[in-house]
């Protein structure tokens, strides 16, 4: 006999409702560890896509933070950044909160094929963050301001380069995978090229990702996604961005596309941004 279904939640997982950035509902979920802090407090992962990533960046943490001697994890606070959706994304919001401001003229075609909706909204979206979301956390548990992470996936990592040059301390590490550096015609690598020796030595450290199979050669009879994808020069791109700042990990997830990179980096991610040993 089969019992009554229970719904599978996230251990130690609590979610929060709030209002601001680009307008709209935030939908902010954050899981503690069950070990008493440590005398500084928790180090910090926020991770953007929250309600696609969360469960898997909490899992992987609760795993490999448990052994850190082993793994090279400290026990820390994951926090995803979505939406008040059911589905892994709102296309419509990600996309406004996680690019930078641009003239809708320069933007070309989307990767889809389709018209732009409404974009540019990084700087308020970053604002919520900073001044909604991390004393939110704070409220929660001991936190140790020294050591937190942004984590961004595509232009959730578009938008954690971008707050990169624009406000070098607000983290202390960076990890951005698959980013769009292609965005407006590559301008987050012209701000780079822009800023040269300007950004501060004790900037956040950058770790920067991509799936191997993300820039794939032409081939008789590809489709439009694929001429896209290589026109977007994703691997190109992060590789210069890497070389140009430098960053500290330069990674490529051999087999890995532009979805699955995502899942292929949590455990390098974690490594970095919440390391056993700082």
């Amino acid at each position: 006999m089969i019992g009554a279904a229970a719904r599978v939640v996230v251990p130690g997982a609590r979610c929060f409702d709030i209002s601001g950035g680009n307008g709209g509902v935030y939908r902010i979920m954050i899981a503690v560890p069950e070990s008493p802090p440590p005398v500084a407090g928790f180090p910090v992962l926020y991770h953007l896509d929250g309600n696609a990533v969360f469960a898997s960046m909490v899992e992987a943490m609760r795993i490999q933070g448990a052994r850190g001697s082993a793994t090279g994890v400290a026990p820390g606070i994951i926090v995803g950044i979505g939406y008040a959706v059911d589905g892994p994304f709102d296309r419509l919001r990600r996309t406004l909160d996680y690019t930078p401001p641009a003239d809708p003229a320069t933007l070309g075609e989307r990767p889809d094929g389709g018209e732009w909706t409404p974009t540019g909204g990084a700087d308020a979206f970053l604002d919520m963050l900073e001044s909604q979301v991390k004393p939110l956390v704070a409220g929660l548990a001991a936190v140790d301001p020294a050591r937190q992470a942004l984590f961004g996936h595509s232009l959730g990592g578009l938008c954690a380069l971008h707050m990169l040059l624009a406000r070098p301390h607000a983290f202390a590490r960076i990890v951005a995978v698959s980013p769009s550096l292609w965005w407006n015609g590559g301008a987050v690598l012209r701000a780079l090229d822009a800023r040269g020796t300007s950004l501060p030595a004790e900037r956040a450290r950058v770790m920067i990702a991509v799936g191997g199979e993300e820039e794939p050669p032409e081939t008789p009879g590809e489709d439009a996604h694929a001429a896209r994808r290589r026109a977007h020069g994703l691997i190109t791109n992060a590789r210069a961005f890497a070389d140009r700042l430098p960053a500290d990990v330069f990674r490529i997830f051999p087999g890995e596309n532009h979805g699955s990179a995502v899942h292929a980096a949590l455990g390098p991610a974690l490594r970095f941004a919440l390391p056993a040993a700082p």
